[in-house]
C-alpha cells in the first residue's frame, strides 16, 4: 500500500480532491493559469501539426479511423477522441515548447490537456467542467511526479506520472464527485505506467513525439476504465509505479487532506524556447548577450558552465531536432541569428556554416556548485571571449516563464497567437484563442475544436 508522510494511503485523499476539483470555485489566479495553459497547449500542438512526420502520422491514421466528434489541432475532419489524444499529444511534444513542472520534472498539460479536451470534444462538455477536469488531472499528477523524486537513468518522465494525470483528469471529466473512479483513474495509471527511452527522446528523433502522444492516448483509455469500474489490485503507487519510475521516493508529496491545500498549476513553466528544458537557463543567459548587442562576429569562443543535468547536452546537433537538445547549437543559432525561437530552428539554421563553426567553439563545463540549484532552477554560467579580446558574461537561475518568474497573461497571450499564427495565418488565431477563453464563460469544448477545425480548413 501506498503510504502518505504519516503512513497512512494517500490514493483515497488525492482522489477525492481530483472528485471534487471545481474551476470554478478556484482562486482567480487559479482559473486564469488554467485557461492560458490550454491555450498554449492547443498553440504549440498546432504549431507541432504542420511537421512533415506528423502530417504524415495523421494521414496513416486517417487511412483507419472513422469519422469522429473529437477534433485533432491542425486537422479539418473530426477524429474519435483516443486517435485526436494521440495525435496532439504528439504534436505538443515536437518542437520542445511545451509546458512544464521543474520540481514534477515532467510537462503536466501536454499530457492532460490532448486527453481532456479530445474527449470533451466528443461528448460535448462545458467549458467549466472541461477546465475542472484538467486542473484536476495537474494537480494529482504534479504530486506524482513530485513523489517520484526523478525518473531511473535512461527512462525519461514522457508516459510516467503524465498518463496517471490523463487518467484523473478524465475521470473527472466522467464522473464528478464520484471519489471511487479517481481512485481507480489513479492506481489504474499508476499500474500501467509507460518507461519511456530518454535516449530516444534527447537524441532529437521524430519517434520521440509518439511517446507524449501514446502517453495521452494510455491516460484517456484507463480514464475511461476507471470510470466503468474496472479495479485494479489496491497500493499501485507503492507496488509497481514507485519501484519501477521513480527514482527518490517522497511519499510525504502526496499528502492531500479534503481538496488541493495550495496549487501547483502556479508553480510550473511555460516554455520560451523550443528546446528541452534543461537548457532553458544557458538560453535566458545567452538571450541576456543578445540584447546586449553580442553576434557571432564578435565571438572567439564561448564557455557554458552548467550542473550535470544540463551538461549531458554538450554535443554539436546534426539535425533540426537534435538542436533541441544541443547546448553549443542552441547558443550557436542565438548568437548568429540575433533570436531563438520557432522560426530560426530549422534545418537550414541548424546546420548552416555559420552555426556549425561557432557550436564547435562552445565549451559546455559542468561545475558540481551548480548541481545543487536543480531542480529549484536551472543554473548556467556563461562567459563569451571576443574576439577583439576581453570577455563579457551573463548568468541565469530559475528560467523566465517558470514559477515567480512566470509570464502575464499579455505575454502567453503573444505567444499563443504567434504560433497560431504561423500555423493557421493571421485571420484564424484570434478566433481559435477567443474560442480558448471561451471555455471560461458558457464556451464548450466542441465549440473549440468547430473553430480549430475551420482554421485548420483555411491553413496552408
Amino acid at each position: 500500500m501506498s503510504t502518505g508522510g504519516d503512513g497512512a494511503d494517500p490514493v483515497p485523499g488525492l482522489a477525492g480532491a481530483v472528485s471534487a476539483t471545481s474551476w470554478e470555485r478556484a482562486p482567480a489566479a487559479v482559473r486564469d493559469r488554467v485557461v492560458d495553459l490550454v491555450a498554449d497547449t492547443v498553440a504549440v500542438a498546432a504549431l507541432g501539426s504542420a511537421r512533415p512526420e506528423l502530417r504524415s502520422l495523421a494521414a496513416v491514421h486517417a487511412a483507419t479511423a472513422p469519422e469522429g466528434a473529437a477534433t485533432a489541432v491542425g486537422s479539418a475532419r473530426g477524429w474519435p477522441a483516443a486517435t485526436a489524444a494521440l495525435l496532439d499529444g504528439a504534436a505538443v511534444a515536437a518542437d520542445q515548447l511545451q509546458d512544464g513542472h521543474r520540481e514534477a520534472r515532467g510537462h503536466p498539460a501536454s499530457h492532460i490537456v490532448p486527453a481532456v479536451l479530445a474527449l470533451a470534444g466528443e461528448r460535448d462538455t462545458g467549458g467549466a467542467e472541461t477546465l475542472s477536469a484538467v486542473l484536476a488531472g495537474y494537480e494529482a499528477g504534479v504530486r506524482v511526479g513530485r513523489a517520484m523524486g526523478g525518473t531511473p537513468d535512461g527512462v525519461h518522465d514522457i508516459g510516467t506520472w503524465g498518463a496517471l494525470a490523463a487518467a484523473a483528469g478524465v475521470a473527472r471529466l466522467l464522473a464528478p464527485g464520484d471519489a471511487a473512479a479517481a481512485r481507480r483513474a489513479l492506481e489504474l495509471g499508476a499500474a500501467a505506467v509507460l518507461l519511456t527511452d530518454a535516449g530516444t527522446v534527447f537524441a532529437g528523433t521524430p519517434g520521440s513525439h509518439a511517446f507524449l502522444g501514446v502517453s495521452a492516448q494510455l491516460g484517456l483509455s484507463l480514464g475511461l476504465a476507471a470510470v466503468a469500474g474496472l479495479e485494479p489490485a489496491p497500493g499501485s503507487l507503492d507496488r509497481h509505479l514507485r519501484r519501477v519510475a521513480a527514482r527518490a521516493w517522497d511519499p510525504a508529496a502526496l499528502a492531500v487532506d479534503g481538496g488541493w491545500p495550495r496549487f501547483e498549476v502556479l508553480a510550473g513553466y511555460v516554455k520560451a524556447h523550443p528546446t528541452c528544458a534543461h537548457l532553458h537557463g544557458v538560453n535566458d543567459a545567452v538571450a541576456d548577450l543578445v540584447a546586449r548587442g553580442v553576434r557571432a562576429g564578435d565571438v572567439a569562443e564561448v564557455e557554458v558552465r552548467v550542473g550535470a543535468g544540463a551538461a549531458a547536452f554538450a554535443g554539436v546537433a546534426d539535425g533540426e531536432l537534435a538542436a533541441r537538445f544541443s547546448v553549443p547549437t542552441s547558443v550557436a543559432v542565438a548568437l548568429v541569428t540575433g533570436r531563438l525561437d520557432e522560426v530560426v530552428m530549422d534545418g537550414a539554421t541548424v546546420t548552416s556554416a555559420p552555426v556549425r563553426a561557432l557550436a564547435g567553439r562552445v565549451r559546455v563545463v559542468h561545475d558540481p556548485a551548480l548541481d545543487a540549484g536543480y531542480p529549484a532552477g536551472r543554473p548556467a554560467r556563461v562567459r563569451v571571449s571576443l574576439a577583439a579580446g576581453g570577455q563579457l558574461t551573463a548568468t541565469a537561475d530559475r528560467p523566465r516563464g517558470d514559477a515567480d518568474r512566470a509570464f502575464d497573461r499579455a505575454e502567453l497571450a503573444a505567444k499563443a497567437t504567434r504560433l497560431l499564427t504561423r500555423r493557421f495565418g493571421p485571420a484564424a488565431a484570434p478566433d481559435v484563442l477567443a474560442a480558448v477563453h471561451a471555455l471560461a464563460d458558457g464556451g464548450t469544448a466542441r465549440e473549440l475544436g468547430t473553430a480549430l477545425r475551420r482554421a485548420a480548413g483555411g491553413a496552408r
